[in-house]
């Protein structure tokens, strides 16, 4: 097998001297390492240097990385070892690969079918190795934090060593129980799975290194956009959403004293199940929802989304904006960079950009769920080599384990609730400039000034917060 010698930088010498010591004394290992420093090449180290003698499954947690990995680890070792098993292939083949292989990669839902069916495909294997870890936690839970199918597959993997990888470990979770609603850390519930018995690798070990070298910051400009109609309709919706909250609080009051006081204390309950009729919570929990569409989508996507929501046809045939301001925004914001990325929570709003900035004379793809994974990776290879202005417009399960370092300027059409899933949107561009979107005088503009400063708290290694720029009018 011909491989490529690496010369490892010194952060990453000393998460790999950790880890093989931590294997060595049957301890599992947990790696935090932020985007852009190098986790393929420390995969690499794993799989061909560290634990050369040991059969490893690698799993990826989407498709678009598990093959990019794949031709990655292919071209840098020409090795017979390694091979992918996925969905198109079927059981008998994946579980004959698996056994004729030192090296798996593979998605979580492929294996757990395969095990399920062939048990012992998975008694070979010494080690393994989870990417994006993080992923494995569900946000909101009732039972297991695990989702699916790691609630089937962690149980299995306890007899292996395991080794976690992730960009980023700094997040909470929800775990429900008897109407009370815990928050906990991720890191928490991960080596609660993986064991009491798990050394932690994270971004505060490797500050006496050389890491700092490698650290691309990203300069973030929150970007605010008037619209004077957007913040008329905003407004109804929080007055709506305010009513049905104060309705709940006064339904729990006269039922139940005590949980009134806790969620008086701590508001976030108010999001978890409630021991009151689902038709009284419904009121706000979808007035939330209503109001996300609202800052995300077209006039024409969300005006059902309103109408149903009880506003009336009246005021949105007259207020309403087909087209909000964002959208003119991001058409003048993409014309002085040469190659930019946008990320959108819904489809709807991917095409309807893709179709107005074609109109402006630039080449843009789009990458969604929907698009074929051999057309996902052409598309990208274009998008990068591209010497001409181009856009790439990705929905969220598009964007999902995207590095896309190329592009000169990305824009966050609309912001997600947890600070980490932000963190993670804005490094797909690894570094430089980055628009996160809002509507001036509504109360997205307030979820941007926390969501930025939990970024700033969590990640200072790697972000800079610029001022407030207002200039854009819908």
């Amino acid at each position: 097998m011909q491989k490529i010698s690496f010369k490892p930088r010194e952060y990453q010498k000393r998460i790999l001297d950790i880890t093989s010591d931590s294997i060595d004394k049957k301890q599992n290992v947990l790696i935090e390492l932020d985007c852009g420093l190098g986790k393929r090449y420390l995969q690499y180290s794993l799989l061909f240097d560290i634990f050369s003698n040991k059969n490893i499954l690698l799993i990826l947690q989407a498709s678009t990385s598990l093959y990019e990995t794949y031709e990655y680890l292919k071209s840098i070792t020409n090795s017979n070892d390694i091979a992918v098993v996925d969905s198109r292939m079927n059981s008998q083949y994946r579980s004959y690969i698996m056994n004729t292989k030192r090296i798996i990669l593979c998605l979580p839902q492929t294996i757990s079918n395969t095990i399920k069916k062939y048990p012992q495909s998975i008694n070979k294997f010494d080690l393994i190795i989870i990417n994006e870890v993080d992923q494995i936690i569900r946000r909101m839970s009732y039972t297991s934090a695990l989702k699916q199918p790691y609630s089937f597959l962690i149980p299995i993997f306890q007899k292996r060593s395991l080794i976690g990888m992730s960009g980023t470990l700094r997040d909470e979770h929800y775990i429900v129980d008897d109407f009370q609603l815990k928050i906990i850390d991720e890191l928490n519930s991960l080596i609660t799975y993986f064991h009491s018995n798990t050394k932690l690798i994270t971004m505060n070990m490797l500050n006496d290194t050389d890491i700092g070298k490698f650290v691309n910051i990203s300069d973030i400009i929150p970007t605010g956009i008037y619209d004077s109609r957007m913040t008329e309709i905003s407004e109804i919706l929080d007055s709506q959403i305010e009513k049905a909250k104060n309705t709940i609080l006064n339904y729990i009051r006269e039922d139940n004293i005590t949980f009134y006081n806790e969620i008086k204390r701590d508001l976030s309950k108010l999001f978890g199940p409630l021991p009151i009729p689902p038709i009284i919570s419904q009121k706000f929990h979808r007035g939330y929802l209503v109001r996300k569409y609202l800052w995300s989508m077209s006039g024409d996507s969300s005006y059902r989304h309103l109408l149903n929501y009880g506003l009336s046809k009246h005021l949105l045939k007259n207020t309403l904006p087909r087209l909000p301001g964002k959208f003119l925004a991001v058409k003048e914001l993409v014309k002085n960079y040469k190659k930019s990325i946008i990320l959108c929570s819904y489809i709807d709003t991917v095409e309807l950009l893709a179709v107005l900035l074609d109109h402006s004379g630039l080449q843009t793809i789009i990458i969604t769920g929907q698009v074929p994974q051999n057309q996902r990776i052409t598309q990208l290879e274009d998008f990068r080599k591209s010497n001409t202005q181009s856009v790439a417009i990705l929905s969220n399960v598009g964007e999902r384990d995207l590095d896309i370092p190329e592009a000169d300027m990305l824009i966050i059409f609309d912001l997600v609730r947890t600070t980490k899933t932000v963190y993670q949107k804005l490094k797909r561009s690894r570094g430089g400039e980055v628009r996160l979107l809002f509507y001036e005088n509504t109360n997205e503009k307030k979820k941007v000034v926390s969501v930025l400063h939990n970024i700033s708290k969590k990640y200072p290694w790697s972000v800079a917060v610029k001022d407030f720029d207002t200039k854009y009018i819908g």
